[in-house]
This record gives C-alpha cells, sequence and structure tokens, in this order.
C-alpha cells in the first residue's frame, strides 16, 4: 500500500491500533456496499437474475448502484485493500461524481433525459436529487481524502458534517413514516437498498477522516476520545428518540419530512458540538502531557518520558525483530561554564546541545535529558549505523563551536549499548551499559588531557564508536 493513501495527513495525537480497528470497519461496510451496490447492478444488466433477488431491489436505480459501487471501491483504496489505490480513489469519486451530477443537471432541467440511466441501463426510476446530492458531496470528500492543508482538512470535515446531516434525515423520513404518528403525506420515500448504501458510505467515509481534523478524536486513545467512541451512536438517535416519542404522546401535523429534518439538525450539532469540545479537552490534555514529559530547559523529553517511551520502544522493536541502540552523553565542562560566565551561558550550552542532538534523529528516536548535564538517545538502529550518526554530531559540534562569537565550548563524552531483539535485558541494563562505557571514557580522556602532549596542542582525543 502507498504511503500517500495510507498516512498522510494523520494526526499525531492518533492511536494507531484505533485507526487500525476504523480502517476494519472503513472496509468491511465498503465491502458490504460494494455488494450491495454490484448486486443491484447485476439485477438490472441480467434480467433473469432480477427474478431471484428480493422485492423491492429495483427501486435503487442503475446509476445510483453504479455510483455507490464506485464509492466503495474507492474506499477500500484508501484503506489499502486495492494494489492501484490512487487510481481507484480518482477514478471511482470522478465517475460517481459525473453520474450525480448527470442526474442533478436532469433534476434541474424538469423533464430532461436520464443520462446516467440511459448510459447503464434501461431502469424505470431516476436517481432522486438528495441521493444526487450525498454522492455528489461524497465523492467530493473522496476526492479529497488525502489532501493536506488545514482548509482542505476543513472543507473535508464540512462536506462529510453535511453527508451526515442528508442521511440523518433520509434515514429519519422512513422512519417516522413508519411510525405512523405524523401526517400521512410522506411523499415519496427511498428505497431500503438506497438508504443502506448511502448510510453505510457515509459510516466508511466518518471512519477514514479520524485520520485528521475534527473527527480524529475517534481515534484518540485519551479520555475524550473513549467518551466519543462510546456515546455518538447515542448522541446520533436522541433527537430521533426524542421526537418519536413527542410525537406519541402529543400527536402533531408535522409531516415526516420536517420531524427529520428537525431531529437529523439537532442530532449533527450535538456531534458537532461534542466533537469540538472534545477537541478541545484532548488538545488540552495533551499539551499537559508535553509538559509533564518534557524537559523545560531544552524541550526534548525528561527522564520520566525516557522511561515510559523507552519501554514501549524496547516492546516495539522485540515484537518487529530490530535491535535498540542507546546512547548516553555527558556534557563536559558545564560547571565552568557557570562559574566563568554565568548560569545563562551553561543553560545555553545545554540547550545547544540538545538542538544538536535533536536535528541528527528522527522523529520516532528518544530524546531525552536525564538530568543535569545527561543525555540520552535512543532508537531502534544497527550498531554499524552509530558511527555514521556520531561521526555527523561530531562534524556539526565543531561547527557549532565555531561560530563567530561563541562564548563556550560545546564538548561531551558518550558512551554506547545495543539490545539484540532476542535479549531479555531491560532498558535499565541498557542504560548502565552505556553509562559504564561513558564514564571510561571521559576517565581515559581526563587522562589524556592531562597529559604533556594535550597541554602542548589543546587538542581533544577522538571519541571511537566502538571499543
Amino acid at each position: 500500500m502507498s504511503e500517500d493513501e495510507t498516512t498522510a495527513a494523520t494526526d499525531p495525537r492518533t492511536d494507531a491500533e484505533w485507526l487500525g480497528r476504523l480502517t476494519e470497519l472503513q472496509v468491511a461496510v465498503s465491502v458490504m456496499v460494494a455488494i450491495l451496490a454490484g448486486t443491484v447492478l447485476l439485477g438490472w444488466a441480467v434480467a433473469p437474475l432480477g427474478g431471484w433477488l428480493p422485492s423491492g431491489w429495483a427501486l435503487m436505480p442503475a446509476s445510483t448502484a453504479a455510483a455507490c459501487l464506485l464509492l466503495a471501491l474507492g474506499q477500500l483504496g484508501l484503506a489499502g485493500w486495492i494494489v492501484a489505490s490512487r487510481p481507484a480513489r480518482y477514478l471511482g469519486g470522478g465517475l460517481a461524481m459525473a453520474l450525480a451530477g448527470l442526474a442533478l443537471v436532469a433534476h434541474l432541467a424538469g423533464a430532461g433525459p436520464r443520462w446516467g440511466e440511459i448510459l447503464l441501463a434501461t431502469d424505470t426510476v431516476r436517481m432522486a436529487w438528495p441521493v444526487a446530492g450525498h454522492l455528489m458531496l461524497a465523492s467530493l470528500a473522496l476526492l479529497l481524502a488525502r489532501a493536506r492543508g488545514r482548509a482542505l482538512v476543513a472543507l473535508r470535515d464540512a462536506l462529510l458534517v453535511a453527508q451526515l446531516a442528508l442521511v440523518l434525515t433520509l434515514d429519519g423520513v422512513r422512519l417516522f413514516a413508519a411510525l405512523g404518528s405524523f401526517s400521512p403525506d410522506a411523499g415519496p420515500l427511498l428505497a431500503l437498498p438506497t438508504l443502506a448504501g448511502l448510510s453505510m458510505l457515509t459510516l466508511a467515509q466518518l471512519a477514514d477522516q479520524a485520520r485528521a481534523g475534527l473527527f480524529s478524536l475517534l481515534a484518540m486513545p485519551d479520555r475524550a476520545g473513549g467518551l466519543l467512541r462510546r456515546g455518538w451512536p447515542l448522541v446520533m438517535l436522541l433527537p430521533f428518540l426524542i421526537v418519536a416519542v413527542i410525537s406519541r404522546l402529543a400527536p402533531a401535523s408535522l409531516s415526516p419530512l420536517a420531524a427529520a429534518l428537525m431531529a437529523a439538525a439537532q442530532a449533527t450539532l450535538l456531534l458537532v458540538t461534542l466533537l469540538l469540545v472534545g477537541g478541545w479537552h484532548a488538545r488540552l490534555e495533551a499539551r499537559l502531557r508535553e509538559l509533564s514529559l518534557s524537559d523545560p530547559v531544552t524541550g526534548v523529553y525528561n527522564r520520566q518520558a525516557f522511561t515510559v517511551l523507552g519501554e514501549q520502544l524496547r516492546r516495539l522493536a522485540r515484537r518487529e525483530g530490530e535491535p535498540l541502540s542507546l546512547l548516553f552523553f555527558d556534557l563536559d565542562g558545564v560547571k565552568r561554564v557557570n562559574d566563568e560566565r554565568g548560569y545563562e551561558a551553561g543553560t545555553r550550552l545545554i540547550a545547544d546541545f540538545a538542538g544538536l542532538l535533536a536535528s541528527h534523529t528522527r522523529e520516532s528516536d528518544i530524546v531525552a535529558r536525564l538530568g543535569g548535564d545527561e543525555f540520552a538517545v535512543l532508537m531502534r538502529m544497527h550498531p554499524e549505523h552509530l558511527t555514521r550518526l556520531l561521526t555527523r554530531l561530531e562534524g556539526e559540534r565543531q561547527a557549532l563551536n565555531a561560530r563567530p562569537g561563541q562564548s563556550f565550548v560545546i564538548d561531551y563524552s558518550q558512551g554506547e549499548a545495543v539490545i539484540a531483539p532476542d535479549d531479555s535485558a531491560a532498558l535499565s541494563t541498557l542504560v548502565a551499559q552505556a553509562e559504564s562505557r561513558m564514564f571510561a571514557r571521559k576517565a581515559r580522556k581526563r587522562a589524556w588531557a592531562s597529559g604533556a602532549e594535550a597541554q602542548a596542542t589543546g587538542a581533544i582525543p577522538p571519541r571511537p564508536a566502538h571499543d
């Protein structure tokens, strides 16, 4: 599966496990839509087969079934279940939009030609304009599914909110008409296969848009995300239940359409409010967590974060069969800088070194200040790559020290340790090994620096990556 279709525009606060579950939901409902729409299309194409299908299937126009099938294939492409995922998305969304657009043009033209049906079959029913509108929204959202940028993500959220409001209204009309508590003038009702297809397509879109934007709260592991996952079905159903109960207790002259519009508007407003409040709570919780896990001086992780995240990375490396490497650093001369140039200069020295480490590591690596002048970098890296990393760090260190106006010298001692995937040693053992090597090198450096050669040249001994 391509990175563009599966990982682009993903909120870093989302949880990979919940994203996986939502992707499974997206695949499941998309497959069901494809089976439903494909069966209806076969019924239109093969007349004898239509006699074997359940009654009412022919109320779903061939153009509607074709558009639903194309959108379902596009959703499967988003989930990585189709090899040519990007063509499936663009082709499915583009053709479905064309079919929906033709239907809308026909409705606007009055008794105009049914071009969508003529292209596919000679069915006697035409795609209803609410269905065409929903499919147009779904097609546009599919085409923008992996778009980047805050404005485009907000546009996708607006399209999904509109789809939810429309499909809730269509489902509500049929529900209230079946209850019989409203005025009997319900107008023409959409076929059950059409309603099922639209509802499942909306659910698939909802599952996909949990990657980023307004609906990303569904995939967040915090308390707000858990409450939303458990409560959003109730939020969607509660306004319909209230309207239904009120209609039983005090029958009104409202039509099923008016009642459905009222309930759908309330449900959509409640859901959007819940998402906005939950998103604010999630951002606040993430900020508080960041403050509790980050070092206020350098911005990198603190010791507590190193312990918690390090254990998670240890388990991940063991599960994927990769070695785990640790670099342990001790800044040299911090006390001297504090004494000679003040604590502000010492703080800049510590912050500059943290920035040096952060700029030469990956986002998946854990860079932490363990306390004082001690730092650690934990990463999934093979031992042979450590030498290249240390060489880059040394080159950048020298460049920083050569800056005009540099008032202190950045220098450090380092030790490393590696745990194989099948090694059961704890993270604390890895830290102890790296720290021990660091102290041994620091002792050799001090002994070397106290010699006559060091006093004459002022040189600093090399830092081997391995003993």
